[in-house]
């Protein structure tokens, strides 16, 4: 998500995140896992006959929005089937409550469709059949404009004044949205080509993962998944989605997970030692997306390397927090004395650390798990900021009297494509295709269609 997106937990606000870091998916916490078992992923091979649509979920808990942008837009039933259909002039504003959804337009007119009914907005011709005629005529959705049509859908049973928004377009539609949200504005054009490459694979990817779950959207826009912004002109965007249009990374025929973050800091991280191991996560055992040495080129990102100094006590208390939503054996831990590497992988980087109290009992986390849980919020306690965030799980740690001292290299999980050093190999006169190679070693890019 450069200085990108990313993945840094509950307690660091969702616009610093996004503002200094837009890559990383988020490291989710679960308490199940299984053991190491041979990947799994879908076939590329006859998977798409055309382009794909995505479905991107932009905004959920809202209780009314505003809709502009063409003159027109016609409103309808969502769903399969015959449905009535409405033509609207823009602006409108679309509210829900316990009787339904409820459309006004800028004329007056009103409409309203019972409980239990999501609704489509879509831009029109002019006439009430309502087709979408290209990416430039869109939808304004609280002042941001986004290619395709939207579906509004409240919490019926849970609480119909509150609804989601989802926006569905064809991929290469939502692409540059996500490139110029995932990188800056100045950067090489081969950077962006990578970046299209690695979105593009991420979310197909995530979209059969959600339609397989019967979920009613493929991917947020946030860094949960990856930052999306809309609609964009950006030239080098636009560019970059065009000239790989289709093209996914592939590990023995199979669609793989392509992760990126913003910073490696020089080691990559493994996926199966960064997410949790839980059935269906297979996934996350693929080769190429697995920590091994490598060259690097991040040298020049701003959190390359970092340091961080932190009350022992108040990093004790924030680990305990976490730990009594995630990892319950942590409320027992008392104050921390010692952080050590438990195990590391094939690029030297640790997966695990072994935390131990002053009690002498030691605890041993994932290095993701310390991360968030070092930056886990405290109400009674003051926020995390840039001088006291532990930016990755990639750090050496010195306890001394009450303080402790985070060393670290890089920001986000690491695992997969490293965006600083996507900038910093296309100075050097890397194109994409070796880039990838570097990333994902041992895959393959194709045309997915």
């Amino acid at each position: 998500m450069p200085s990108l997106t990313h993945a840094l937990a509950a307690s660091l606000a969702l616009a610093t995140a996004c503002f200094a870091l837009p890559a990383c998916q988020t490291v989710e916490h679960v308490t199940s896992s299984i053991a190491e078992p041979a990947w799994t992923g879908p076939k590329v091979d006859g998977l798409y006959k055309n382009e794909p649509e995505v479905c991107v979920r932009i905004h959920k808990g809202l209780t009314g929005i505003d809709v502009s942008g063409p003159a027109y837009v016609v409103v309808r039933q969502a769903g399969p089937g015959t449905v009535s259909a409405d033509l609207m002039n823009t602006p409108v504003r679309v509210s829900s409550g316990a009787r339904g959804v409820i459309v006004q337009d800028a004329s007056g007119k009103k409409k309203e469709w019972g409980f239990g009914n999501d609704i489509e907005l879509v831009v029109s011709d002019g006439t009430a059949e309502g087709i979408v005629k290209s990416a430039t005529q869109s939808l304004s959705v609280n002042g941001t404009p986004y290619p395709g049509f939207a579906t509004v859908r409240p919490a019926w049973s849970a609480s119909p004044t509150s609804f989601d928004v989802s926006v569905t377009m064809g991929i290469e539609s939502y692409l540059p949205g996500v490139l110029t949200h995932e990188l800056f504005k100045d950067w090489p054009r081969q950077t962006y080509e990578a970046q299209a490459i690695a979105a593009r694979t991420y979310a197909l990817h995530e979209r059969y993962r959600a339609r397989g779950e019967g979920r009613s959207f493929d991917v947020e826009d946030t860094d949960a998944d990856q930052v999306f912004g809309g609609a964009t002109k950006s030239i080098v965007a636009n560019e970059a989605v065009r000239a790989t249009r289709g093209l996914v990374v592939t590990e023995n025929g199979k669609l793989v997970r392509a992760y990126y973050s913003s910073t490696c800091g020089g080691r990559p991280a493994s996926a199966k030692d960064t997410w949790p191991r839980k059935p269906g996560t297979e996934f996350n055992f693929a080769p190429c997306i697995q920590g091994h040495p490598r060259e690097w080129a991040c040298k020049d990102a701003t959190f390359y390397r970092w340091t961080a100094t932190r009350d022992d006590v108040e990093l004790s208390r924030r680990i305990k927090a976490w730990g009594k939503l995630y990892k319950p054996d942590l409320t027992s831990m008392s104050r921390v004395r010692e952080i050590k590497p438990d195990s590391t992988n094939d690029a030297g980087r640790p997966n695990a650390y072994r935390v131990t109290d002053d009690t002498g009992h030691a605890y041993v986390m994932t290095a993701e798990e310390l991360r968030t849980s070092a930056n886990w919020a405290l109400a009674d306690a003051a926020p995390i900021t840039r001088e006291s965030r532990v930016n990755s799980g990639d750090f050496e740690v010195e306890v001394y009297a009450n303080q402790v001292k985070f060393t670290g290299r890089g920001w986000g999980h690491g695992v997969g494509m490293c965006q600083w050093c996507a900038k910093g190999f296309a100075d050097q006169g890397w194109d994409w295709q070796k880039m990838m190679k570097a990333f994902y070693p041992g895959a393959e890019v194709v045309k997915a269609y």
